[in-house]
């Protein structure tokens, strides 16, 4: 599985102050997809969170966010979490959704984060850029290759690394009521992806419903 095993999974989204500013010093903060810990050590970095803890499946950033005296564990994120509910004040997602394909996982890892999430969700994804040759390009070719609008098939050469999904607007804020969720925060930054292309990416922040 290339999540699991590619050797670098760089994190490349920014922490909006908005975000930061929702933050309290004592809160429990658990980043979902954690990779190297960029985030959590700049979270602590702010005096954010009183607790900090990651996970996710690529076993070399857990190495090295382990090198960074963070608290990470190996964890399949779209499988219940080994969290008890409402354990944490603070859940982070950093570029995750656009790894899950198809939208059955990514309704999967929005309830466990729903069920493990006391106050804040902060995510941070990429949004469809149709306006841009290669992803317009990339869409166009993806229902057919993928079976499922706006996810698409990322290839080295001929060899297919991985399947990755785009959101829109409308799309992800259902997503997330289905989860239990409601989007109190929204913006559409120009972000970089892991290959260094600029396109429309979306940063928000929600709050769990009393009920799912």
């Amino acid at each position: 599985m290339y999540w699991r095993e590619t050797p670098a999974v760089p994190s490349t989204l920014p922490l909006l102050p908005q975000i930061l500013a929702a933050l309290r010093p004592d809160d429990r903060i658990l980043d979902l997809g954690c990779g190297g810990g960029r985030i959590l050590a700049e979270l602590a970095g702010h005096g954010l969170g009183r607790l900090h803890c990651g996970l996710d499946i690529n076993l070399p950033s857990l190495a090295l966010a382990r090198e960074k005296h963070l608290a990470v564990a190996l964890a399949d994120l779209t499988a219940r979490l080994p969290l008890a509910d409402a354990s944490c004040d603070v859940c982070f997602l950093q570029a995750v959704l656009t790894c899950l394909v198809p939208a059955s996982r990514r309704l999967a890892i929005l309830r466990e984060a729903r069920r493990v999430t006391r106050r804040v969700l902060a995510v941070a994804d990429f949004l469809q850029n149709w306006d841009l040759p290669l992803y317009r390009a990339r869409y166009e070719a993806g229902p057919g290759e993928t079976g499922e609008a706006g996810s698409f098939l990322v290839r080295e050469g001929d060899t297919v690394l991985y399947a990755a999904h785009h959101c829109t607007i409308p799309e992800l804020t259902e997503l997330l009521a289905a989860a239990g969720f409601t989007v109190t925060f929204l913006e559409t930054p120009q972000v970089r992806t892991r290959s260094g292309n600029i396109l429309r990416g979306v940063v928000l922040m929600a709050r769990p419903e009393a009920s799912v």
